[in-house]
């Protein structure tokens, strides 16, 4: 789990200045894509989500997240629990995919909570138009 500062798009979409979220990849998305909007970023990956929209709005700007985003991304794992985490964790561990330090760091993290099942969970029902 890995606390993400949001900018003020992120904060909107999510209703907090900062989410937790799990991360667990070997890739990155290293800038925000041309028509997008940054959702937040953390020191070691600048670009933690993004969102496009059907029409130009300010970052500062009012958005209706069921009728204006044609995609949102996040960079982490919302999808993912503990257990979820643990399992990768120790998966990768024994094929050596990751250290010994970082299995540890992984596992003391993996059970903490996280906004995956809340305020992430949230904005996508909102974008499906759900709630």
């Amino acid at each position: 789990m890995y606390s993400v500062d949001l900018t003020s798009l992120g904060t909107r979409v999510f209703g907090s200045n900062t989410i937790d979220i799990h991360q667990m990849h070997r890739d990155h998305v290293p800038e925000v894509p041309p028509g997008c909007l940054s959702l937040g970023s953390t020191q070691k990956c600048p670009v933690q989500g993004f969102v496009k929209l059907y029409r130009d709005v300010s970052p500062d700007g009012e958005v209706d997240l069921a009728k204006d985003v044609q995609i949102f991304a996040v960079q982490g794992h919302p999808e993912f629990t503990g257990f979820i985490v643990e399992t990768v964790v120790k998966a990768r561990g024994a094929t050596g995919v990751m250290d010994a330090a970082t299995v540890k760091d992984g596992l003391e993290r993996a059970n903490k909570p996280h906004h995956g099942n809340t305020a992430i969970g949230h904005a996508v029902w909102k974008i499906l138009g759900i709630k």
